[in-house]
């Protein structure tokens, strides 16, 4: 049994088509841990995969509402200017744990970085229009 460690951007377009892999894969009994927003914590566990979210004061991918009293910088721009702030909190969240690969969707920035600090190889989710 391998342990996949799955990296999505939090939208629709992204989570579903790499959703279907992961279960998938723990239909076939592999162990999956999938990164995203809160708001996809219930299908990600539907399917018996183990869910972490991204730490809200550090996802750069979180929407944010029009009223918010600070205009805080796109998740573009923060991800370009604050890369570690959002690895490091997945680092921190999978301490401990060892994983054979990763999945990622095809807009994932950190991919590359995460993959390397953990000395494992990625796999990119082509999305199929």
């Amino acid at each position: 049994m391998s342990q996949v460690l799955f990296l999505s951007d939090p939208s629709q377009a992204d989570v579903s088509p790499i959703l279907g892999m992961a279960n998938e894969l723990i239909t076939r009994g592999e162990k999956v841990t999938f990164f995203s927003s809160d708001v996809f914590k219930g299908p990600i566990e539907e399917i018996g995969a183990e869910f972490k979210a991204y730490n809200r004061e550090v996802d750069v991918f979180q929407q944010r509402n029009e009223s918010d009293e600070e205009k805080p910088k796109s998740g573009l721009i923060s991800a370009l200017l604050e890369p570690m702030k959002f690895i490091d909190d997945i680092l921190v969240q999978i301490r401990g744990l060892k994983f054979d690969y990763a999945v990622f969707s095809p807009a994932y920035p950190y991919a590359n970085i995460i993959t390397q600090l953990l000395g494992i190889p990625k796999t990119e989710q082509a999305v199929i229009n």
